[in-house]
């Protein structure tokens, strides 16, 4: 969801962005007849996105003057290799389990259930712990990534662009807006 937020601030102010329960049931889905799991969604009239790739390509057809996907195909590529690098190459996965475990959420047993069925692995808060040193090696590999190959020339956004681009999004989503990453980069 961070990275939605962080890429619809960059469309228009248009955009009703509504903060929704962690776990089901959703009232704002069931109004307008969705069962679906996963947030975010996006609906424009009787269309529903259910994807954030998706609802990023949608929001840049909506409002072409604010498009924040790459033009040229190798900036392109770079925008994709960091989409899948995230989310399938498991950035996002190891930034989960950086979650404190003293995070109220992890004292309700609805809220750990519901993720142990989503993501089929369990959400003890001991076991948690035990994952922490491989997970925060994991998010120091990522960060030193960026640091030392795609903004090792000081750069302020990836592709040299003039302002942030969906490449950006891509590649600091799931590093944003935690503040322990910070502590656990410079350990």
């Amino acid at each position: 969801m961070c990275k939605l937020f962080r890429g619809a601030e960059y469309f228009s102010d248009d955009i009703d962005l509504q903060i929704q329960p962690p776990i089901m049931p959703r009232p704002d889905f069931e109004a307008i007849g969705v069962k679906y799991r996963r947030i975010p969604i996006l609906a424009i009239g009787r269309d529903v996105y259910c994807d954030t790739r998706l609802i990023l390509d949608k929001l840049e057809q909506l409002f072409p003057g604010s498009t924040l996907g790459a033009s040229q195909p190798d900036q392109r590529a770079v925008q994709k290799l960091l989409e899948t690098w995230t989310i399938d190459g498991g950035v996002f996965a190891r930034a989960s389990q950086l979650i404190p475990t003293s995070m109220p959420l992890l004292n309700d047993p609805k809220f750990t259930k519901d993720r142990e069925d989503f993501s089929g692995r369990s959400w003890d808060k001991k076991q948690i712990e035990a994952m922490r040193p491989e997970s925060i090696a994991h998010i120091r590999e990522a960060f030193s990534f960026l640091e030392r190959t795609l903004l090792a020339d000081d750069r302020e956004w990836i592709l040299k662009t003039k302002k942030p681009s969906l490449a950006d999004i891509e590649g600091e989503a799931h590093l944003h807006g935690y503040p322990a990453y910070a502590d656990l980069v410079a350990a």
